[in-house]
């Protein structure tokens, strides 16, 4: 029964999250089939759904790695009360054993002794029966008469002592090795039942152990997809064609970061800017806007404040699969404002964070 309810249970929740799994793939293969045709905003609204989703996913990995610690903690306990069981029931095993070996010697001398007396009676009925009065008159002295009868008397109470004990040790030994049969056979149902409990256990462990392994591959497939869609949306937003001469119209009251002061670790560098216009949250966790740049972190380190000629200031806080060598991505508010910057050669001032 109890093996019974443990694999309905790890089947139910693994079924769940084979389900959320499947789901999150179907998703995948929607926005795989949708192409190129969709809009920077319908890319950028699937990859947040794929965000929501592998907070699902998480979510479920975290509450599966909480049920395989109950678990495990089950089957540690259940193996230690059957390795109990186990060995309790060797040693009434081996008990029994040495209950067994005494009871066939002490039913080997209650043997000898019943033939002993059977020879004995037999020898009196062979030579007639002696009687005490006998034994008297033939006796040469009194000292003689009185020493025959003691033996006479001696011999029989001691053949009666003797089967009297014989017999009782016997009956003590069988109801003991009774009880001990008893008892073993006691002790190897409960190991039985603890071995049917860590077997189911194992099995809901493996299928726990399976269902994490599911799910933080689908949450990696997602991240995959997110890193694809932000950049399929970026490069659409963005104008790749030669870009007019004219400056960018920056918005005037757009937020600037000031340069920190000149230090070790400045450096200048000729990158590819690219101007794009997509909402959303980048790479770091911070909401796109106005001086957030998509940077190489091999290239420029995360977190570092950048001067962009005809731009402004920017951080590198976003990154992109795309986005590899000296590249970098700039935000702006509008299209308009992103296909007026195009693509641009630029020398680029990075101070460290």
């Amino acid at each position: 029964m109890l093996a019974s309810r443990l694999v309905q249970g790890a089947g139910g929740g693994f079924r769940t999250l084979c389900a959320a799994v499947l789901c999150g793939v179907f998703v995948c293969a929607c926005i795989a089939a949708a192409g190129d045709a969709q809009s920077p905003a319908d890319l950028q609204a699937q990859a947040d759904a794929l965000r929501a989703r592998n907070e699902a996913l998480a979510s479920g990995a975290q509450a599966s790695l909480a049920s395989l610690t109950s678990i495990e903690s089950r089957l540690a306990q259940a193996r230690a009360e059957l390795a109990s069981f186990r060995s309790r029931s060797a040693q009434v095993r081996a008990q029994r054993q040495r209950v067994g070996e005494e009871l066939r010697v002490t039913r080997a001398s209650l043997r000898l002794s019943q033939r002993a007396l059977a020879e004995r009676l037999r020898t009196l009925y062979e030579e007639g029966n002696t009687d005490v009065l006998a034994v008297i008159l033939g006796a040469g002295s009194l000292d003689g008469a009185l020493s025959a009868v003691e033996t006479l008397d001696l011999a029989a109470t001691q053949d009666e002592d003797l089967l009297r004990r014989a017999r009782a040790s016997s009956q003590r030994l069988a109801r003991l090795s009774s009880s001990l049969a008893a008892k073993q056979r006691e002790l190897d149902q409960l190991a039985a039942a603890r071995a049917a409990a860590a077997s189911s256990l194992a099995g809901a462990r493996a299928e726990r152990l399976r269902s994490i392994a599911a799910l933080r591959a689908a949450r990696r497939a997602n991240l995959g997809t997110i890193a694809g869609l932000d950049d399929r949306a970026r490069r659409l937003a963005s104008v790749t064609t030669a870009p007019a001469p004219a400056t960018p119209a920056v918005t005037p009251d757009a937020p600037r970061l000031p340069p920190g002061p000149a230090s070790a670790g400045v450096t200048t560098i000729t990158v590819s800017a690219t101007g794009y216009a997509l909402t959303g949250r980048t790479a770091s966790g911070k909401a796109a806007g106005w001086g957030v740049v998509a940077v190489d972190p091999s290239v420029i380190r995360l977190g570092s404040r950048i001067a962009i000629p005809g731009y402004g200031m920017g951080v590198a806080a976003d990154t992109g699969g795309a986005i590899v060598g000296p590249r970098i991505d700039l935000w702006f508010p509008s299209i308009e404002q992103a296909r007026a910057w195009g693509t641009q050669t630029v020398s680029v001032t990075v101070y460290p964070n």
